[in-house]
Parts: C-alpha cells; structure tokens; sequence
C-alpha cells in the first residue's frame, strides 16, 4: 500500500446529498492528519460547493454540475488530470463518479464499486454493513491503510461572511439580543420523509407558548408551498427564512439557534457540524446509519416493524411511520433532555 500512504496529492470524488458530504467531514480531517503536508482536493456537487469550499483540511475544491452534458463532463476532468494526482478516493461509488475519476485519471485510485464499477479502480473497496456513515468512510481510509486519528463528529466552520449576512437578517425579522431560537426544517428528499404540515405548525405554535422561543422556518425555495401552509395554520408568527437563505447563510442560521428539529435532511446534519443540538424525525431512513452524531441530539422514531423501508414512497400505503409520530412525542423529548 505504498502508493496510497505515500502519496504526495490526493483527490476525493463525492457527489451525493448535503447530508453525505456532512458525513465525510470526519474522513476528510483524518486524512489530512495522516497527510499533514499533501495536497488534498476534493470534487463535490456544485450545489453544495459553497458550504465546503473554505474547508480548512482541503487545499482546493471541485464543483461539478450534475446536469452537465457528456462533452462538459469529460472537459471538467480533463482540466484536473493535468493536476497529476498520485492517488484518487472514490466514497460515492456510482457509474458517474466511477467513470469521472478514470477520467481525471489518478496514478491509483481506490474505492467503492459494485455492479461492475471496479473496472474503473485499481483496488475496489467493499462497503461497511451495519454502521453509521460517519464510521463507515472512517473504515474506508482504515482498509487502505491510513490511521482514524480523531472522532467521527462532523464539523463545518462558517465564514464571517455568512454570519454577517445571517445577523443582518434575523434583525431584519426583529430578533433582539436575548431571543431564543428554535429552527424547524419542513423538507425532505423524499415524500415519505416529511413529517405532516399541520404537525409542524402545531408544534412551532407549541414552542412559542411552552418555551417562549422564536421558531424559525427554514429550508430552499422548494420548500416554500409547505412553509406558506405552515404559516398559514399557525396562530403565532414564525421567522421564515426558507428560500431567503444561501447553504453557507443557513449554516450560520443554524448556529444562531438553540435546536433544530427537523425531517431526516441536509439540514439536519449541517446543524450538527456547527454543534447544534437537534431532533430528527426518521420515517424510512434508517435512524442507525444516518443520525446526526452529536451527544446532545435526539431522533425519533414510530418504531413500525416496517422501519425502515427505504423507499420514496410507502410501500404500505398509509404512511404511519410518520403519522403515528405525535407533537406531544416531540415536547417530551425536550423536556426529557433539557434542550430548551
């Protein structure tokens, strides 16, 4: 394994979801730990390039467009095989990503395959069963030889900048010194990861008169039907901040609050990077693989025999793993843990 731990530059290639590319934090820290002197370069979705691009473990980062063409694609990695990596980290393993690092076409490059994607790598990794994401790509860098030197929390700083824009912002809303802050993130990827509308706005109604704290609704522009409905069956006035927000403003956001209680999502985990403490509502996720990692978080979870499925729509047609999750569910949980 010479040609791994003594490479002199390294390019990792992960294009899944805000919440995968949280998970990575921790592998991206050990192994610049272990690389202390190495350049590191890493290619991420564009649409989450913002939120790592100042990642003080990596020397540049990559955005690639997923909507790109074939002809956009092989100019994007041709321009990066002039940079001559020595070693090439494949932590999504799907076709594209597969073929896009022989692309860019590393020295020796190593990483997940499966259905006939080893092809493209020098020595394919197999995938680690029964474990949290986090533990997961620690145990990818263990397999090829490097050392996990440091805890699997996710960490994300953010810039001045962002936090700039967020105060501006919630003054803006009327948000004083003293104020407390509660986000609520209504989305989710899938259908059957979202919580009910009218739950969200009974407990953002709860909040403000268990608590006296400011809920704060966040989430992309996509999310703005939902908010408005939320909005609208609420007695008490909620902060929305959905699609006023850029990902790098959502970040400084969720460090601004007290807790975030959100749908099994992206935002969720970039909560927990900032340290955050949240509660998360798992449906068909599974809580095992993708709770977020800090001691002071919390899930929740139906516990149907059915969970977790997995699957964007119920199989089952009735959704319980949801519904059956009550907003009283949720207030116990944070008089339990003393989170608010």
């Amino acid at each position: 394994m010479n040609q791994v731990i003594n490479a002199k530059s390294v390019i990792i290639i992960d294009l899944l979801y805000l919440g995968d590319l949280m998970f990575a934090t921790p592998f991206i820290k050990n192994l610049r730990m272990n690389l202390p002197d190495k350049r590191i370069d890493m290619i991420v979705n564009s649409n989450f390039y913002d939120l790592i691009k100042t990642n003080p473990d990596l020397d540049n980062v990559y955005a690639y467009n997923k909507k790109w063409g074939l002809r956009q694609g092989i100019s994007f990695a041709r321009k990066l095989s002039q940079n001559n990596y020595d070693l090439g980290l494949n932590i999504h393993g799907n076709w594209r990503t597969a073929i896009l690092l022989k692309l860019v076409n590393p020295v020796y490059s190593l990483g997940y395959g499966g259905k006939g994607r080893g092809i493209f790598l020098d020595q394919e990794i197999k995938r680690s069963e029964g474990m949290h994401m986090t533990e997961a790509y620690l145990a990818f860098l263990e397999e090829i030889g490097f050392k996990s030197l440091t805890d699997n929390i996710p960490q994300l700083s953010v810039s001045p900048e962002a936090s700039q824009g967020i105060k501006a912002f919630l003054e803006g809303e009327g948000v004083i010194p003293g104020d407390r802050l509660v986000a609520l993130n209504t989305g989710g990827t899938w259908p059957t990861k979202r919580w009910p509308i009218a739950r969200f706005a009974e407990l953002a109604d709860a909040l403000v008169n268990n608590y006296d704290v400011r809920p704060v609704l966040t989430g992309g522009k996509s999310d703005l039907g939902r908010v408005d409905e939320i909005v609208s069956l609420m007695a008490s006035e909620p902060i929305v901040a959905a699609g006023r927000t850029s990902l790098e403003e959502l970040a400084a956001l969720m460090e601004c609050c007290e807790l975030v209680i959100s749908n099994d999502s992206g935002p969720v985990h970039v909560a927990d990077a900032v340290g955050t403490a949240s509660i998360t509502i798992f449906g068909p996720s599974d809580e095992l693989k993708y709770r977020p990692s800090r001691k002071g978080s919390r899930i929740i979870t139906a516990g149907l025999d059915c969970q977790p499925c997995g699957e964007h729509e119920c199989p089952l047609h009735h959704h319980r793993c949801m519904t059956e999750i009550k907003v009283s569910d949720i207030i116990r949980i944070i008089d339990e843990s003393g989170l608010l």
